[in-house]
């Protein structure tokens, strides 16, 4: 009985390791798509924008875009979890941060797999087929 339940164990281990990788391959291949954020600064009157991003498991840094300049990253959204990148924005010195959440996989992964987001005053618009969805700033993270 020693050695059935001893086989067992091996046995479920090996299982448990294989099925860990299969579901690491699963959710970096291409199987499931990649998802690709575009910020682009669209600040009426032509301000710097300054702008800090980062998710749970990733900080993509403090970035300065000129007018008209963007910045993007890709990912693959995440397969048991819902992914979320939220991002710090400022264009006048000394003014309070404003903060939106950029990628939200609830909201954004039907919506679209290259969003691209100009960055306004009023607040961010995601450019969608024939249109923009405008959203407003949170004040506070």
């Amino acid at each position: 009985m020693g050695q059935k339940r001893g086989a067992l164990v091996v046995w479920l281990l090996l299982l448990s390791t294989l099925l860990t990788q299969v579901l690491v391959e699963v959710e970096a291949n291409s199987f499931f798509p990649k998802s690709t954020v575009v910020i682009s600064n669209q600040i009426e009157g032509g301000a710097r924008l300054l702008v800090h991003c980062k998710s749970a498991n990733d900080d993509l840094g403090v970035r300065w875009l000129d007018p008209g300049k963007s910045f993007d990253w890709t990912f693959y959204p995440h397969f048991f979890t819902y992914t979320l990148f939220f991002c710090a924005f400022r264009w006048e010195v000394g003014a309070h941060l404003k903060w939106f959440d950029i990628y939200k996989q609830q909201r954004d992964d039907e919506v679209c797999k290259y969003c691209h987001w100009a960055i306004r005053r009023d607040g961010p618009c995601l450019a969608v087929p024939g249109s923009e969805m405008c959203y407003h700033y949170r004040d506070k993270l």
